[in-house]
């Protein structure tokens, strides 16, 4: 602060020092993995909890965390436990008044109102394994809770474990499938979709599978990139299969099937992402042990047209004890490629690196104590990496009914512009967890999208070993600085003050930011901003120790006796992430 009378006091670095220390370290090194390995949060034990999701249900700007409980053990709840400021209470702040088996469940704006419901399986009937059960749907009440009763349930009977909401005609509504079947103790069923028309399912599915089988779950992607949804499911005690959509209709054969494992695999869960970076949305299935599977995560690779390798390309080394079931793709270290989380029963939770080219054959990180892990989903659930995309084109060509965004993990969705005119939330339907967007009318000339995404999504976890609740681990930012402080707290005129300051970036991506130290005087004479430095570090940095240090002129006024506080921060321009850190001292005579 030239010519400040409280300059002379303390001379700061250059500039260039933090520059040249910055150019000075050797080359991109690997990043450690964001993750503690423990979780950041846990809620109230006793569920059996089974499906689960963030979403952001008071549209607050805040993720929400939904838990569907009961799985085959006890006729339970759904709960809901509203996001605050990045974390959540022990208890849930919603239930429901009705009770089920609840299986896993899905999230999206069913009716267009613009506000997210729920769709969840119920696996089992009130008598346990011999009764069915079904699938129902919560609606928002366009104020940010959940009816605390059921607004649709079908008028057919069936296991399902899973369902999954997506535009399978794209009308700009949300359709819903459910997987069906129950492998332990019941013969076989078809798979279903319910169509949803004018903002309700139908009562009856509009479709079903022409074999009937024990699938665990489903999902919905545009396999063949021909612009419309096509449809997954998990078998057990048989194949995986895909339905290829045309025109908005599915043959009742499947299109593909695996051929690995035949009636000794137990598919529990899957997802879809691309792992070996050629476009194409490959296919992840968790492989678990219990009823005769292989104990371990697959991938089949995207051949194109519509198809997978029917064994697996990629497989992953026996897991833990091999009851795995929870997986999702997630670009933890932002490079660029998705890398695998995978969970299991009574097991640790890994994460499987992508090298760009395909996925490690063991994780690079487990979690330090075991879960019994039914669904594993990702969120910025304290806001930290906040990115927002502006204005992404999407092709208008003919015969295209859905498209996905390019960016992900995705937040939200602000505006989508169709033929230059922005369309109301009623306009179109969104599905966050698949990035997949619709339009009720599909414009002539251009689509642009502003969405925001997130650097730094945090990992959630169900559980259903009731002593031990649902998780949440916080990623760390995708910057941070640390510091150590000088080893005394005071300091006489002609002393120095040193101490090191540590910068990381956890992300690959560069990161553009603000380096700023501030100095606080003592009895209220102000604040000196020390520098304000714009810097561009690189992805996967990480400098151990940078050196500051600042001599005590000699002599000291008197006026300048007392306590400091100093504070450096790194702010993040395109985010709203700032990470921080400061230490107190004292000039003493």
């Amino acid at each position: 602060m030239p010519g400040s009378p409280l300059s002379p006091l303390l001379r700061t670095p250059a500039a260039a020092l933090l520059l040249t220390a910055v150019l000075a370290v050797p080359s991109r090194t690997q990043t450690s993995v964001p993750y503690p390995k423990t979780p950041t949060w846990k809620s109230v034990t006793g569920g059996y909890s089974t499906g689960g999701a963030f979403v952001d249900l008071n549209r607050d700007g805040l993720p929400d965390l939904v838990a569907a409980d009961g799985n085959d053990m006890r006729r339970q709840n759904l709960r809901v436990w509203y996001g605050r400021k990045g974390g959540f209470n022990l208890n849930p702040d919603w239930v429901s008044k009705d009770i089920d088996y609840h299986g896993h469940l899905d999230t999206g704006d069913v009716n267009g109102d613009g506000w997210p419901d729920i769709v969840v399986s119920v696996y089992l009937g009130p008598n346990r394994f011999s009764s069915k059960g079904s699938v129902k749907l919560y609606l928002n009440d366009g104020k940010g809770a959940l009816g605390t009763l059921p607004a649709w349930r079908p008028r057919d009977a069936f296991f399902s474990f899973s369902c999954a909401l997506g535009d399978m005609d794209g009308d700009g509504d949300l359709d819903l499938a459910v997987a069906t079947g129950e492998a332990y103790r019941n013969p076989k069923d078809k798979d279903r979709i319910y169509r949803n028309d004018k903002g309700a399912f139908t009562p009856l599915p509009v479709w079903i599978s022409g074999t009937a089988s024990h699938s665990m779950d489903v999902a919905w992607c545009d396999v063949d990139g021909d612009g419309d949804l096509d449809l997954a499911f998990a078998g057990a005690k048989g194949p995986d299969t895909l339905y290829l959509n045309q025109g908005g209709k599915f043959s009742t054969t499947p299109s593909w099937t695996s051929t690995d494992g035949g009636t000794r695999r137990n598919g529990n869960s899957l997802c879809f992402g691309d792992v070996d970076g050629d476009g194409l949305p490959d296919l992840a299935v968790s492989d678990n042990r219990q009823l005769g599977g292989r104990g371990t995560f697959r991938v089949y690779r995207n051949l194109g047209k519509g198809s997978f390798t029917r064994t697996p390309w990629w497989e992953s080394l026996y897991f833990e004890n091999g009851y795995v079931s929870g997986l999702g793709f997630v670009d933890y270290d932002r490079d660029g490629d998705l890398d695998l989380v995978g969970g299991g029963w009574w097991t640790r939770t890994g994460i499987f690196p992508n090298d760009g080219k395909t996925l490690a054959r063991s994780p690079i990180w487990k979690t330090t104590g075991t879960s019994v892990v039914e669904a594993i989903f990702f969120d910025d659930v304290n806001g930290d990496g906040l990115r927002r995309v502006k204005g992404e084109a999407h092709s208008t060509a003919p015969g295209r009914r859905v498209l996905r965004l390019r960016r992900g993990p995705i937040v939200s969705v602000e505006a989508v512009l169709a033929d230059g005119k922005q369309l109301p939330r009623s306009g179109f339907a969104f599905h966050r967890a698949s990035g997949s967007l619709s339009l009720k009318v599909w414009p002539s000339s251009s689509i642009r999208v502003d969405y925001t995404i997130t650097d730094a999504p945090d990992l959630g976890i169900t559980n259903w070993d009731t002593s031990r609740g649902n998780f949440c681990f916080l990623r760390r930012p995708p910057f941070e600085i640390s510091l150590v402080p000088p080893p005394g707290k005071s300091f006489k005129p002609g002393s120095l003050i040193a101490w090191n300051e540590a910068l990381e970036v956890t992300t690959a991506n560069s990161q553009l930011l603000v380096y700023v130290a501030e100095l606080d005087f003592p009895s209220a004479q102000g604040t000196w901003r020390m520098h304000a430095i714009p810097i561009l570090l690189p992805g996967s940095l990480r400098i151990p120790k940078l050196p500051w240090a600042l001599p005590v002129p000699n002599p000291l006024p008197k006026n300048l006796l007392g306590s400091y506080l100093y504070r450096v921060r790194l702010l993040g321009p395109l985010t709203r992430t700032v990470s921080k850190a400061s230490f107190p001292f004292a000039l003493v005579p």
